[in-house]
């Protein structure tokens, strides 16, 4: 298995497809630039954002392929493995590894509904087939489980992954992951609202949402962390959220969508069965879009 230094900012990109459901490949690769050019350390492709979950394998194969060549070698790629189960996760695993990817982020399995030792034998048969580091994506929303400290410090110390994306907002959970795994492991956050939170918690980086968006943004906020500026990075949070409020509102990822949209870079409507965002909610998104605009933290595609 590969080393994956899982440090800095990951944002996690929409897949951008044609109005026949193809890829874009000429818009994802303005993402790509647009992300490295800004700061970003590395790049998370098919998750929650880039609806892994909804898209063909053509498709997501062609997004692995297309961001790999451009990133260049610059940034790490990592690819998520959104499926139900072991099978589904192979297959997906081995079509994302020839594509280039540089790592993975499974979700654990949410058809059977396995407990916390069912987790761990899932994955311990995972990275039996599997080529590439795994990173755990730890989301109870979409799970409906909560893993326990204790069961993903077990998974790290047996090396079952190398880092996690924690979207869980308890921070009294995720300090509890932080006292228990190495410096080595990479401890990411994934939840926009708490980030210098979980940061001051020891995280090491995160894979957001919104950062795609704003990444020059997000890489001031990671630079005040950096330096101990944590009261700055804390404001410069805060301001985002009417923002985020308003992007991660009804039917996600729409508001993304509707924002690269309005922002002069369309990347195509999302997959059924999300639709689009009503009235109220498309007008709250305008008028944090503008604001954002207005204040130089939001800029236009070209």
């Amino acid at each position: 298995m590969v080393d994956l230094l899982l440090r800095g900012m990951f944002p996690a990109l929409p897949t951008p497809v044609l109005t026949n459901g193809a890829l874009d490949p000429n818009a994802l690769e303005r993402l790509v630039d647009y992300q490295i050019s800004n700061g970003a350390t590395g790049l998370l492709l098919l998750g929650g954002t880039g609806e892994g979950a909804s898209l063909t394998m053509n498709v997501r194969r062609r997004a692995v392929e297309v961001t790999v060549s451009a990133a260049a070698g610059r940034v790490p790629v990592l690819a998520s493995v959104l499926d139900a189960g072991f099978g589904g996760a192979v297959e997906s695993a081995d079509i994302y590894d020839n594509a280039g990817a540089s790592g993975l982020m499974v979700i654990p399995p949410y058809y059977a509904h396995p407990d916390q030792a069912g987790v761990q034998r899932y994955f311990r048969a995972l990275v039996k087939e599997v080529k590439l580091p795994i990173i755990l994506y730890d989301n109870p929303y979409r799970t409906h489980l909560t893993l326990l400290p204790e069961t993903i410090a077990a998974m790290a110390e047996e090396r079952l992954i190398v880092g996690i994306k924690a979207s869980n907002t308890d921070l009294y959970h995720f300090d509890n992951i932080a006292i228990r795994v190495g410096d080595e492991f990479g401890l990411l956050s994934g939840h926009d609202t708490v980030y210098v939170e979980q940061a001051l918690l020891g995280a090491k980086g995160n894979i957001l949402g919104s950062t795609c968006l704003i990444p020059r943004y997000w890489s001031a906020i990671q630079s005040h962390i950096d330096n101990g500026r944590l009261a700055e990075a804390l404001a410069a949070q805060r301001r985002l959220y009417p923002f985020l409020d308003a992007l991660f509102a009804e039917e996600f990822p729409t508001g993304i969508r509707d924002a690269f949209e309005t922002l002069g870079l369309p990347i195509g409507r999302a997959t059924a069965p999300i639709g689009a965002l009503s009235k109220g909610a498309s007008r709250r998104l305008e008028s944090a879009i503008a604001e954002l605009l207005s204040a130089g933290i939001l800029h236009r595609f070209n």
